[in-house]
């Protein structure tokens, strides 16, 4: 306890003093988030006299982060979370804990550099964090809690991943021929040895890119997540080298812009002196034609991806969530204590069941959710055409979305014949208050579809598949009164069919299939009132409720309710 008490003396102390020196001289200053967060839940199941039907959990927490610029070419970063969980008083529940550090400097005006937490990425084949099942359209009351998931996990919008480590860029500037060459090098450790039979794994890669003018450019990336020879008492050791080559030719006339890009490249999975492992090697390419008419601000995009059956990039290929894993509330319900499958509620708010370290078997993924491209462009054994459009209206009243693939695999997977996927969305936001100049009050309706399916025609009745899967979101903000929102949504999903699902080994290679059925129903019903302070300070109040059914896998339906109540400040 006194340690704890003397830690908070100290942080306050400190704060205090950089704000007597910000004062003073602008290198040093304070920054920071806090949050508080009330949730109570209510589980319903039929004649479940085994599950409590309450819980109640919440917790107060506060970034304190330390910036300081020693001269003009560094800049240093701190970040301390202090947490106290509902329940703990007196400082009994409090933890604390170290949420970032790192360092970034500019050398000989040239030379960029950071140590410690760095935020990376690539491209979608090599280094690159694929967003999250459910999300690829949503409404603002779903948001609130995933924008919680995504703070404390680092996962940015320009699909980074938080990697420890280091990264070096630099470029050069020529006359003639060309007018820049640009490179970028990072790395990161992914595990540390055990002294045993467990290497040191690191994370390794970079990419170079010419610049030839605002027409034309080329790169060239790499990655590979290697064991370190020598950390341990292992004879054998890990290695996924990645190796791509990219292209971009842009031309632009006073109506249209055409952009054409290019990326391909190889992938190898290996471990050295392991004779039982057996190594992938594979190829991808994927081609795209990007159409945009200036006046109308309306695109188009057709691509053609080829992605082989072993090409493994695990910068690329790993998921988000952990579909492994336990969630964190009602993990087990029912009389017999079941384990509540990961469902759309847990993956919009449970931090629990991600994930950000790297390892090299492909993950699961959830059938019912994503399987047309669980791992993103680079989910392998696909080959097919996509095509997407947009179009934004001049004075942003409306924006519309859609995306049509057809895929089909490379090779099949179980027998001879292959199975064909075709997915498609359709979404967008309509700003209603920009269709009534004297209105001045934000209404905002959005709504967004995606149905896919899969079937696979075979003369083994057996091994058939049709497979179908959707989801549907619609939600509305209206704004009351000044800073005072009412945001509502709902949420409708199914899956319905057979299909089967793929055990792997660790060297990634299929070990069986095995049959599942599916007839899932689920529907979220959302409801908030939103109060901003200021643009960085909010009160939620928040309603949900979870309807779930999945009538052939033998769990018992659920309801479950849950009232929060979330503040949030950025200082």
């Amino acid at each position: 306890m006194k340690k704890r008490i003397s830690f908070v003396i100290l942080v306050l102390l400190s704060v205090l003093f950089i704000k007597q020196t910000s004062a003073q001289d602008k290198k040093i200053w304070a920054s920071g988030y806090a949050r508080s967060l009330f949730q109570q839940n209510n589980m319903q199941t039929p004649n479940d006299t085994m599950t409590p039907v309450l819980s109640n959990n919440g917790y107060v927490l506060v970034d304190l982060a330390v910036n300081a610029q020693p001269n003009s070419n560094t800049y240093l970063h701190a970040m301390i979370r202090v947490r106290n969980d509902l329940g703990g008083f007196w400082g009994s529940g409090v933890t604390f804990d170290l949420r970032q550090m790192y360092v970034k400097g500019l050398i000989k005006k040239a030379i960029r550099y950071q140590l410690g937490d760095i935020d990376y990425k690539l491209t979608p084949y090599t280094f690159f964090s694929q967003s999250e099942e459910l999300s690829s359209h949503q409404t603002e009351v779903i948001d609130i809690f995933r924008d919680v998931v995504h703070y404390d996990l680092f996962f940015n919008k320009n699909n980074t991943w938080r990697q420890q480590g280091a990264a070096v860029d630099f470029s050069l500037e020529f006359d003639k021929g060309i007018e820049e060459w640009e490179f970028n090098f990072f790395t990161s450790r992914n595990r540390t040895s055990d002294f045993g039979l467990q290497d040191e794994r690191f994370f390794v890669g970079g990419n170079t890119t010419i610049r030839q003018s605002k027409y034309f450019e080329a790169g060239l990336n790499y990655i590979d997540l290697m064991d370190i020879k020598g950390t341990s008492r292992s004879n054998s050791y890990f290695h996924n080298p990645v190796v791509t080559g990219t292209s971009a030719w842009q031309f632009q006339t006073q109506h249209l812009s055409l952009g054409l890009h290019t990326e391909s490249g190889i992938s190898e999975m290996y471990e050295v002196n392991n004779p039982n492992f057996n190594k992938q090697r594979d190829y991808f390419y994927d081609v795209s034609l990007k159409i945009k008419r200036m006046k109308s601000n309306t695109s188009f995009n057709v691509g053609y991806i080829n992605v082989g059956p072993q090409f493994r990039s695990v910068g690329a290929q790993t998921k988000r969530v952990n579909f492994q894993s336990i969630n964190q509330f009602y993990s087990r319900y029912g009389n017999e204590q079941l384990v509540r499958a990961i469902s759309a509620m847990d993956l919009m708010q449970d931090v629990s069941i991600f994930q950000l370290n790297f390892q090299p078997p492909l993950n699961d993924y959830s059938i019912a959710y994503d399987n047309i491209n669980p791992y993103g462009n680079a989910t392998p054994n696909r080959a097919g055409m996509m095509f997407d459009a947009q179009h934004i209206a001049k004075d942003t009243a409306f924006q519309l979305f859609s995306r049509l693939q057809s895929l089909v695999e490379v090779v099949g997977m179980g027998s001879n014949d292959k199975r064909s996927f075709t997915q498609w969305h359709l979404g967008g936001v309509v700003n209603i208050d920009k269709f009534f100049k004297k209105y001045h009050k934000n209404i905002a309706i959005s709504f967004g579809y995606t149905g896919g399916q899969t079937i696979r025609n075979t003369s083994f009745e057996e091994a058939n598949i049709d497979f179908f899967q959707s989801y549907l979101d619609w939600g509305i903000r209206l704004e009351l009164v000044s800073q005072f929102d009412v945001i509502a949504s709902q949420r409708f999903i199914r899956a319905q069919g057979n299909e089967f699902k793929t055990v792997r080994g660790n060297s990634t290679e299929v070990i069986q299939f095995i049959p599942e059925f599916f007839s899932l129903k689920e529907q979220v019903l959302m409801l908030a009132l939103r109060y901003h302070f200021s643009p960085k300070n909010t009160l939620n109040l928040v309603g949900q409720r979870m309807f779930w059914n999945q009538e052939r896998s033998g769990l018992p339906s659920y309801h479950l309710s849950q009232f929060a109540i979330l503040y949030t400040l950025q200082f």
